[in-house]
């Protein structure tokens, strides 16, 4: 019987539960990728319609998947709730276990709000946001600090209008022979298949008994949880070759244990930038920032058009460079060396107010910059 899960709703159908449902299927796939490169992470278990569990080779990992459309405004710790109460039931029955707990949600968080304190990297959280969120779960304070201490909150995950996008030019960037319209149809083929495992019937507690090896489970317990779960030969089975190719970008998005990557790291990632240029890159970039305050802030008329001169004209420097080399193995690399030999040879042109003091460190960290404000790209697209 066809499941109506496992289709993707056309724009017109008004069905906005569809559509999440095939999110967090969207959003799974990035594990599954990983599983069937087998790094380190051995299956994908869709319990139900807002759960994610990732068996890694040394422990498990519940995520719950929260949307929320783009003109509600940031998120709060309020609006987080209901996300945590789900974490909180996985953690009440496997806590005893090596297990972890995120919650990934669409969209930012509010800058000052208490839902930064879950963000890594974590810091200790005020005993003020323990009794907070203690109330909200109806739990006491001591077991709400255990708990919060193991969970994690990673906010900025691709909106639902831009997923299939990312996950297609994530897909795509290990083989520029493989045509667009095939790997289209591979991330609709993986994603349906996780949307089959996430329609089989629930396992409810029988999830936990399999996760904590209770008790031996009978034959048709052990066929339900294998309906639900994805392993690297199923994955394999739908990517091909496709399935062991390099995915560097891909490594960095499932470390939940590292910060989600600024736009200006997935650019460079995925263009093959060394660790050493992201390193660079991101202190030049701050570099650049705080040379941008100060113009900003010395009360000269016009500053910040000239800034935003500077930027357009760096902008069309690095885009003509990008255009030479996006389809070399490793451009990142390429550009950044050519953009910053172009950078030295022509600071006089490029910033003839000397907003960056004509220093071409200072325009390259303006370059990166504009790379996180998605402006340009270091040789590969990623939505």
């Amino acid at each position: 019987m066809t499941n109506l899960l496992n289709q993707t709703p056309p724009d017109d159908t008004g069905t906005d539960t569809l559509k999440r449902f095939r999110y967090q299927a969207q959003i799974a796939l990035l594990f599954c990728l990983a599983c069937a490169r087998k790094e380190k992470v051995r299956s994908i278990i869709m319990e139900h319609f807002e759960d994610i569990v990732v068996e890694y080779d040394d422990y498990w990992h519940f995520i719950q998947v929260k949307t929320r459309n783009a003109d509600r405004g940031p998120w709060k710790l309020t609006d987080a709730i209901d996300g945590l109460k789900s974490l909180y039931r996985a953690f009440n029955e496997t806590s005893h276990l090596e297990a972890r707990y995120s919650l990934f949600i669409e969209g930012a968080i509010s800058a000052r709000d208490n839902l930064n304190s879950l963000t890594l990297p974590k810091t200790d959280i005020s005993d003020e946001i323990i009794q907070k969120i203690s109330q909200k779960l109806e739990i006491e304070d001591s077991e709400c600090k255990t708990f919060i201490g193991a969970v994690t909150v990673h906010p900025n995950q691709p909106p639902r209008a831009n997923i299939t996008s990312h996950n297609i030019h994530l897909i795509g960037q290990i083989s520029a022979s493989t045509s667009t319209r095939e790997i289209e149809s591979l991330e609709k083929k993986l994603t349906d298949e996780i949307l089959r495992a996430m329609s089989c019937d629930r396992l409810d507690n029988l999830l936990y008994h399999y996760i904590a090896k209770v008790e031996e489970l009978e034959d048709e317990t052990k066929a339900r949880i294998d309906a639900k779960r994805l392993t690297s030969i199923n994955i394999a089975d739908i990517l091909g070759s496709l399935a062991s190719g390099d995915y560097p970008l891909l490594l960095r998005i499932t470390d939940l244990h590292e910060p989600s990557p600024t736009n200006l790291e997935k650019k460079l990632i995925a263009g093959g930038a060394t660790e050493r240029i992201i390193i660079d890159a991101k202190t030049l970039r701050a570099n650049a920032s705080i040379r941008e305050a100060e113009i900003l802030s010395s009360g000269f008329l016009n500053q910040e058009d000239r800034i935003t001169d500077v930027q357009i004209r760096i902008q069309t420097l690095t885009n003509s460079i990008v255009e030479e080399h996006d389809e070399s193995e490793k451009p990142a690399k390429i550009i950044w060396r050519m953009v910053l030999d172009e950078l030295t040879q022509k600071k006089d042109s490029v910033d003839p107010h000397r907003i960056y003091k004509q220093d071409p460190y200072l325009l390259l960290g303006a370059v990166c910059g504009i790379s996180d404000e998605c402006r340009i790209d270091w040789g590969v697209k990623i939505a």
